[in-house]
């Protein structure tokens, strides 16, 4: 009598996930709410729906659902075998990412995240506020759009800001030795910050009534006027503002927030993959705890990155070429009636489907195993499953998340 284990449909297979809703207050609500019209699912009125995670990560747990057990810890199903379920090489302990959909109706916190060395400073000295040690590279990939504050402007750029607000250029010339250096001047503003607080409610103020007197402000102007409406006039936050660049993301465009780039999401709606952290140094523009202190030490003053993500298309797959060791991102966009075979697999793969409807294909050892995923259904392939295909039953967009 063979040794060999007889697999049939369920013993190698998809798994669907379900997933936790974030509810932060700048995210979408009521006809504006992307989160709940993607999974189908009702809105509550007025009620803010921020984010939904993928993953392993406490703050927010995936489970799997399984036909026979219900719904299992995504994490502790992982872990407990690890090799089968996670990757057949071995290496890791359990998943290594974070994915999530954002949706944002307003503008977050101007932010950066720290890198590995300074995660584990900050957890150590402040784990109420930095959760876990570790950093947290991510990418953002527009599903919509996406408007956005990202990176330091030029050093030109700095030059000309101080010439059109000649505010900012007293506040800064108080405290800066060297006034035309974009580095110096954001040091001055972080010290009279932590000193002299009562020098930027000035300035705010100042600024504020000066915008208002302009008969066509610009796009961040007018992000500054309704920041102000909503922040206490010492918030470090307006005044950043005017120092980081905007952007906008068209569909399928993304960006690279390697640590120490500071950014602030104003608008959009986004798929986000990032290592598996929730650490975040907040400078300002919102409610949550903030650390001037600490994002002065992290930031990257680098104006000269390109931040978006280079793309590489092979057939129906769309690779997001990032540098990080933790994931790799792909599009996949199949016309009804096409296919993708994926085939060789020594690592688990997650997807999430985001436009129409898919069918999988795989084998047991006697049979032929199918089931269907819906816009709006995540789900996970083991291992194990050596080899499955994609039918697009609709014209399908899928993104999924692979363990380089």
């Amino acid at each position: 009598m063979s040794n060999e284990t007889k697999l049939d449909c369920h013993s190698s297979r998809p798994y669907r996930l379900a997933n936790i809703i974030q509810n932060y207050a700048w995210g979408t609500r009521n006809s504006e709410a992307f989160i709940p019209e993607l999974l189908g699912i009702d809105v509550e009125p007025d009620q803010a729906y921020a984010e939904l995670w993928m993953g392993i990560h406490p703050n927010a747990p995936s489970s799997i659902i399984d036909l026979e057990a219900g719904q299992l810890s995504l994490s502790r199903w992982l872990s407990d075998m690890p090799r089968e379920r996670l990757a057949v090489n071995g290496g890791l302990s359990n998943l290594p990412y974070l994915l999530k959909v954002l949706s944002a109706g307003e503008a977050l916190s101007i932010q950066a995240h720290p890198n590995k060395q300074d995660a584990e400073r900050l957890h150590q000295l402040d784990p109420e506020h930095y959760p876990d040690d570790n950093h947290k590279p991510e990418i953002a990939i527009a599903l919509d759009f996406l408007d956005a504050l990202v990176g330091f402007i030029s050093n030109r750029q700095y030059l000309t800001l101080l010439e059109a607000y000649p505010e900012i250029k007293a506040l800064i010339g108080s405290k800066a030795n060297n006034i035309q250096n974009l580095r110096e001047g954001v040091q001055a503003l972080f010290h009279i910050g932590e000193h002299d607080e009562q020098y930027i409610v000035l300035t705010t103020k100042q600024i504020h009534q000066r915008i208002r007197n302009k008969k066509n402000p610009d796009e961040i102007e007018i992000l500054f006027l309704e920041q102000f409406e909503k922040r206490e006039p010492e918030d470090l936050g307006l005044l950043f503002l005017f120092l980081l660049n905007p952007i906008r993301l068209e569909p399928g465009e993304a960006v690279f927030l390697a640590p120490g780039v500071p950014h602030a999401y104003l608008k959009g709606n986004i798929i986000e993959c990032m290592a598996n952290s929730d650490n975040v140094v907040r400078l300002g523009l919102t409610n949550k705890f903030c650390d001037a202190q600490a994002l002065n030490e992290i930031l990257d003053y680098d104006s000269t990155s390109d931040f978006r993500v280079p793309q590489s298309k092979d057939g129906y797959l769309n690779t997001y070429v990032s540098p990080t060791s933790e994931f790799r991102v792909k599009a996949l966009e199949l016309p009804e009636g096409e296919s993708e075979l994926f085939t060789s697999r020594t690592s688990l793969t997650m997807f999430l489907v985001v436009e129409g409807e898919i069918s999988l294909h795989w084998k047991g050892t006697d049979s032929s195993c199918s089931c269907v995923m819906r816009r709006g259904q995540s789900f996970i392939t083991p291992a194990s499953l050596n080899e499955f295909d994609i039918l697009s039953r609709k014209d399908s967009k899928i993104y999924l998340v692979e363990i380089p």
